[in-house]
């Protein structure tokens, strides 16, 4: 594992000095790991990029109307699932940005968050007229 840590530190995380390699920590090796491929992904979405515009103008399907192979970019490089393979081979906490929640999810945000709401309303600790004192002092 060690001549593994080396090797790739030396090929990709441009360092120069195997003292320095040795003196890195596993934490900052996995970190400076998975912001290496990070780079490298951002490197293939805009290679992908490049490709997607050049198979818009040139690759298409149908004779008379042609339409394009590929009607959105996520179907020829899908960005969120090869950065979640990334992030998911480096921990155990990470979450998608690119995900948006389902409707279940954000329902049952929602609800939890009215029950908060109605809780703290009926202590007396929310002022639900709160906006109309704001307006009135011309805040």
């Amino acid at each position: 594992m060690l001549r593994e840590i080396r090797l790739q530190s030396l090929a990709y995380l441009g360092f120069t000095s195997i003292h320095e390699i040795d003196r890195m920590t596993l934490s900052e090796y996995y970190l400076r790991l998975e912001a290496y491929r990070l780079r490298k992904l951002d490197r293939e979405e805009e290679i992908a990029t490049q490709a997607w515009f050049n198979q818009t103008v040139q690759n298409t399907t149908g004779g008379k109307h042609p339409k394009p192979k590929f009607k959105k970019f996520s179907e020829f490089f899908d960005r969120a699932s090869l950065e979640k393979n990334i992030r998911d081979s480096f921990s155990d906490d990470y979450t998608n940005p690119y995900q948006k929640p389902s409707k279940e999810e954000r329902g049952k945000v929602f609800i939890t968050r009215y029950r908060e709401f109605m809780k703290l309303k009926s202590e007396g600790k929310i002022d639900p007229d709160a906006w109309k004192k704001d307006t009135e002092r011309g805040d």
